[in-house]
């Protein structure tokens, strides 16, 4: 099952290792070959953050695309007839199994099994930032690219979980950004380009996603 979004309440870190936080990079304006070299070199040399303590695993595959030549970044919409999280966005992901080799493996599983979409077919380029969820699960994203999805007519969702799948451009993500206020009170970033709206974990994820590793210009989680 996913790992969705939810009122973007993270719960209180454990341990949460330092990590780097960049300032200005430059950005990453497609992903062709060039492109994903950059990424791939990022992730290699971040310094991620970690979140320490014996506490229930998850991990999030971030689908990196490509929509008619735009980078872009994918998407899914949970069911409204799944146990938890109805009809939230999410990127595909859920719980490690006891069979998982580690995270990668976990998320490029919840891909197949959630999208249709084979591992074998991902460009796996590293991972990303731990989070912790408000489900109490520390969440691994794992950066992936997944090719040309202009045409989604391909993808095989699974009926029990995923409602709808879509993606937005970077420059969409960029200057469809709003912050607001979440139930704790803190700033959260919302996404409203799309069909429905990116908030919540997934929210805080393509935020960092889009400033840290892609190098997107987007301003610091501030409320107005």
């Amino acid at each position: 099952g996913a790992v969705p979004v939810r009122g973007g309440r993270l719960l209180r870190l454990p341990r949460v290792r330092a990590h780097t936080v960049t300032t200005s990079i430059d950005p990453v304006r497609a992903f062709d070959d060039a492109g994903l070299a950059v990424i791939r070199a990022r992730l290699s040399a971040l310094a991620a953050r970690t979140i320490d303590g014996d506490i229930p695993r998850a991990a999030v595959l971030v689908p990196l695309c490509i929509r008619n030549g735009a980078p872009a970044i994918l998407f899914t919409k949970r069911t409204e007839t799944v146990g938890t999280h109805k009809g939230q966005v999410s990127f595909p992901g859920g719980r490690r199994d006891p069979g998982d080799r580690d995270v990668v493996d976990t998320a490029l599983r919840e891909l197949h099994e959630e999208l249709g979409i084979a591992r074998d077919t991902v460009l796996v380029l590293g991972s990303f930032h731990e989070l912790m969820s408000i489900t109490g699960l520390v969440v691994a994203p794992v950066i992936g690219f997944i090719g040309d999805r202009t045409s989604l007519t391909d993808l095989a969702p699974s009926p029990a979980e995923i409602d709808a799948v879509f993606s937005l451009t970077l420059d969409e993500l960029q200057h469809h950004r709003a912050v607001r206020p979440l139930r704790s009170g803190r700033a959260g970033p919302w996404y409203t380009a799309g069909p429905h709206p990116v908030w919540g974990l997934t929210g805080f994820i393509t935020d960092e996603v889009l400033r840290d590793l892609l190098g997107v210009p987007i301003p610091p989680l501030v409320l107005d």
